[in-house]
């Protein structure tokens, strides 16, 4: 792979360098300090590629301190929230249950059309999804994975945040088999792993929830 190569986009995370357009990627996260390490250098990956960035925040990073992140890391922050060019959503403004399933799918390709249209190279979304109850689950379920399939062979990127002691067993196993693939932080670097290659990671303590 080549940075080149218009099926790739660079992914901002350590030790993954590019992934392909249309991937619909999920991770597990032990807390805040874990999710800000992952999402604030993949949507700055985004932002310097000149994709149009849509962030949906949840506990423990809403919105508010996820900007507030990015400011951090990256001084032309507020420049991109004026020019269109990104968007940090608390989950509430976005995710809302007559939306879940096949409109809010239709929502984001609408988003990358519109992306494409005002000129940018593609649509950048980060999911977290801490806000996702027993309940909801099985529609969000069929949901995610509807996006995988039509996600494939467009200009969009997306990577799902799930909280690791949220999930069980069944539902870890859901997770992996809705989305492309897994993406798992070992020492300082990132890697790719199809789900039968993922090892659940070891929850950590309290400390930064």
């Amino acid at each position: 792979m080549t940075r080149s190569d218009a099926h790739f986009t660079e992914s901002g995370l350590d030790g993954l360098e590019l992934v392909p357009w249309g991937t619909h990627a999920c991770h597990f996260y032990n807390g805040r300090d874990e999710l800000l390490a992952s999402l604030v250098p993949y949507i700055m990956a985004g932002l310097r590629a000149r994709e149009r960035c849509i962030w949906i925040a949840a506990r423990p990073l809403p919105a508010r301190e996820a900007m507030q992140a990015l400011r951090t890391a990256w001084h032309s922050a507020d420049d991109a929230i004026q020019t269109g060019a990104l968007r940090i959503l608390d989950f509430d403004r976005w995710y809302t249950s007559s939306l879940i399933g096949a409109d809010l799918a239709d929502l984001w390709l609408a988003e990358e059309e519109r992306a494409l249209a005002d000129g940018y190279a593609g649509l950048r979304i980060s999911g977290n999804l801490s806000f996702m109850t027993p309940d909801g689950w099985p529609a969000f379920r069929d949901y995610e994975r509807s996006v995988t399939d039509r996600f494939a062979g467009r200009r969009i990127v997306a990577l799902c945040s799930y909280v690791l002691k949220d999930c069980g067993d069944q539902q870890m196993q859901d997770v992996l088999e809705a989305h492309n693939c897994a993406l798992e932080r070992r020492d300082a670097h990132w890697q790719v792993l199809p789900p039968a290659q993922f090892h659940k990671p070891r929850q950590e303590s309290e400390r930064d929830r």
